[in-house]
């Protein structure tokens, strides 16, 4: 399987936790789901999933995003530093409420991972 495949997969799987997750009103079933299918992941899956979480951080989606922080916080991924850097910089020049939260909780990922 390549990155693009790789990255469908790990996208579907996650929409899918995340729609069962709204339907039984379970927010965090999604990222369990996520947690456990990282765990089955042999060495070369885990650094396509690395890459795909690091483009996660990225996202428009809120909840895309508190997943992907969430697991690379988790399983210390720390590849993903410098999105993690980039979002933080977005977060200071974005005036949603929650951004001073989430730039705060950003920079204490960056800091357990250094």
């Amino acid at each position: 399987m390549n990155l693009n495949e790789f990255r469908v997969h790990m996208t579907s799987y996650r929409r899918a936790g995340d729609d069962e997750a709204t339907s039984l009103k379970d927010s965090y079933l999604a990222l369990d789901r996520l947690h456990a299918l990282y765990e089955k992941f042999s060495d070369d899956e885990r650094s396509m999933a690395d890459q795909v979480l690091a483009e996660w951080v990225l996202s428009a989606d809120e909840k895309m995003r508190f997943d992907a922080i969430a697991l690379i916080n988790d399983f210390k991924i720390v590849s993903a530093i410098p999105a993690l850097q980039k979002l933080a910089e977005r977060l200071m020049l974005s005036d949603t409420p929650g951004a001073p939260y989430e730039i705060k909780k950003i920079r204490r990922v960056i800091g357990s991972l250094a």
